[in-house]
């Protein structure tokens, strides 16, 4: 099958097919002596009970939020009053991966309560289809800068759904790894960590700059940024 440029065979023994499943992704298993993400990391579907949006700081975290290439925050998208509906929840540094389009690499962590000047208990609302991926060794960042690297994603399944395809948390863990040892990716996550909460700081700072300047405008009657 061939998808995002990579081109693959899978070749199983006849006991291990299963009745009715066509994909070939299903069969694609990481081999002997390699690795897989699921050794790495547990991945399960954000669930739970779901909560109503008005004790929710932020309107609910989608994938129109998540920028594309390397930025390391997304965009925290202030609540509207006519906003209504309950929704699941995610805590802070909780590691996010989208499994609609799985292969766009809809990944984000959210950040810590003092890095946004907000409590430390805060809950981020989400209104898309995410999995947590928790990995073993803590390291957040490093595995969310290697889950949205080419590397991992042109071996990402299409997923099923017609036009909207989905991947299930299974098989994103049957993904082939290949990573440095926990002692690099520790020193990687320590670094790329600390520019996240520079970078969160220096968008809330923006966020409230532009705010207030919206604000000045309106009440001015002069057109609004």
């Amino acid at each position: 099958m061939k998808k995002n440029g990579l081109t693959f065979i899978s070749v199983i023994p006849s006991d291990q097919l299963q009745s009715g499943v066509w994909n070939p992704y299903s069969y694609r298993y990481a081999q002997e002596g390699e690795c897989s993400l699921s050794d790495f990391a547990e991945i399960e579907k954000v669930n739970g009970k779901k909560i109503d949006i008005k004790y929710f700081v932020f309107a609910p975290i989608e994938y129109k939020h998540i920028h594309k290439g390397d930025l390391l925050n997304f965009a925290l998208e202030d609540k509207s009053d006519i906003l209504k509906g309950k929704f699941l929840f995610v805590e802070t540094d909780s590691l996010l991966f989208g499994t609609m389009r799985a292969y766009l690499g809809n990944t984000c962590v959210t950040p810590f309560g003092d890095w946004i000047g907000k409590p430390g208990n805060i809950t981020y609302a989400v209104n898309s289809e995410f999995v947590k991926i928790r990995p073993f060794d803590k390291c957040n960042y490093f595995w969310w800068a290697y889950v949205k690297s080419p590397f991992f994603l042109r071996e990402m399944p299409t997923g099923s759904g017609g036009t909207r395809p989905r991947v299930s948390p299974e098989l994103i863990g049957n993904i082939r790894v290949n990573v440095p040892d926990e002692g690099k990716r520790s020193e990687i996550d320590k670094e790329i960590k600390l520019l996240a909460k520079q970078s969160w700081s220096n968008y809330m700072q923006s966020k409230k700059i532009f705010g207030n300047l919206r604000t000045l405008r309106q009440a001015q009657g002069t057109e609004i940024l």
